[in-house]
């Protein structure tokens, strides 16, 4: 078994708007009001992703995948943690078109992993504790999205150089389907678990996606303490979707938390409050003082600001 190197693979920047196909996936109303932006500055949830890398996991190297060089104040703080590289953006795969971003994405992550194996973390994520402990069980890891769900998330994946699972993972695109979300980015790799599990690890779902995307748990996790009141946090209860999150979640058991930034910057932010949207909100000041569970999580990252 081959240990995993201690390398981070972020993407990011495949288009001018990369992410913004995300945003319409998970938003469906508040989307036809807005307009598709023709770019926008990395953002301050980018660098807490590489800063919070570099910190806890100590890598050799966090290789940064872009098409568009990102621009903006939070991508010039990033420049000294990263080594830039400039990518091509698939079009095709096995005769098959990917027109979606994320789609793009998904496959030059798995391309990535079995050429080089390492660490692959979206650019919406947050390290909590080392992933090095997890570099000798080698194979590739990936972690539940639920506690009862029949999906891996691929936010958080680590991989040995040329690795089984992800090659066979790569060559099921014989048959991809654009239009089908989930189906080949995180379903497919639940289903290939259950037919090959001596070649993956999967982890707990608390380990790399917690919590999830679900309004309950973004608005708790963004908002609670400050501006969202809800009508019922029974028995210390915020949800029980996906598993139950609780009010005093202490994230000791996870290792990743994914940030959902498509569907949190968006549909909570601007529907849930347009007066203070997530550019207004997402600041240095607000992270430092304010004590949301995320603000408290995160804050440690910008020290040395």
């Amino acid at each position: 078994m081959s240990k995993i190197p201690n390398n981070i693979h972020i993407i990011y920047g495949l288009a001018k708007n990369f992410g913004w196909d995300e945003y319409e996936h998970y938003v469906s109303e508040v989307d036809k009001t807005m307009k598709r932006p023709a770019s926008e500055p990395f953002d301050i949830i980018r660098y807490l992703a590489i800063k919070s890398a570099y910190d806890v996991n100590k890598p050799d190297n966090i290789f940064f995948y872009y098409h568009y060089e990102p621009y903006g104040e939070w991508w010039d703080k990033a420049q000294k943690y990263i080594t830039p590289i400039k990518v091509e953006v698939p079009k095709e795969i096995f005769g098959n078109p990917i027109k979606s971003y994320a789609h793009q994405a998904d496959v030059i992550r798995l391309q990535l992993l079995i050429e080089e194996g390492g660490i692959y973390l979206d650019s919406d994520t947050l390290c909590l504790k080392p992933l090095t402990p997890l570099l000798e069980k080698g194979k590739f890891i990936m972690g539940k999205e639920g506690e009862n769900s029949n999906k891996l998330c691929n936010a958080v994946m680590l991989s040995e150089k040329g690795s089984e699972f992800a090659k066979m993972w790569l060559s099921n695109y014989i048959d991809f389907d654009d239009n089908n979300w989930a189906g080949h980015s995180i379903e497919l790799p639940y289903k290939l678990s259950q037919q090959h599990p001596d070649l993956i690890n999967v982890m707990d779902y608390k380990s790399f996606t917690w919590p999830l995307y679900h309004s309950e748990h973004l608005r708790w996790f963004y908002r609670n303490g400050v501006s969202y009141a809800p009508s019922d946090y029974s028995d210390g209860i915020v949800s029980n979707m996906g598993g139950v999150l609780r009010t005093d979640e202490d994230f000791n058991d996870s290792y990743v938390i994914h940030l959902w930034s498509g569907k949190s910057v968006t549909n909570e932010f601007f529907k849930d409050f347009p007066d203070n949207p997530m550019e207004n909100w997402m600041t240095v000041d607000n992270i430092r003082n304010i004590d949301t569970p995320f603000n408290k999580l995160a804050r440690r990252f910008l020290e040395d600001l």
